[in-house]
């Protein structure tokens, strides 16, 4: 289980919005119910991930924006 100590650890996570955040907490979680790994390492491993998914989530929406808005152009 993840507590505040842990939390406290690792400071980059107060730095992601809320929606990356939480699923950063999920995330872990989930780590540290299937692997056998210390709290912090799970922490920091769910940051990474979170991240990517972050990017890949912006990164699709201006991907359709921009369809978009050639669309309008052509």
């Amino acid at each position: 289980m993840i507590n505040k100590e842990s939390i406290h650890q690792v400071p980059e996570l107060m730095y992601l919005t809320p929606t990356t955040r939480e699923r950063a907490l999920l995330i872990a979680q989930d780590l540290l119910s299937h692997e056998n790994i210390d709290p912090v390492k799970a922490l920091r491993k769910s940051i990474l991930i979170a991240k990517n998914w972050a990017v890949k989530n912006i990164n699709r929406k201006v991907w359709k924006k921009i369809k978009f808005n050639e669309k309008d152009v052509l």
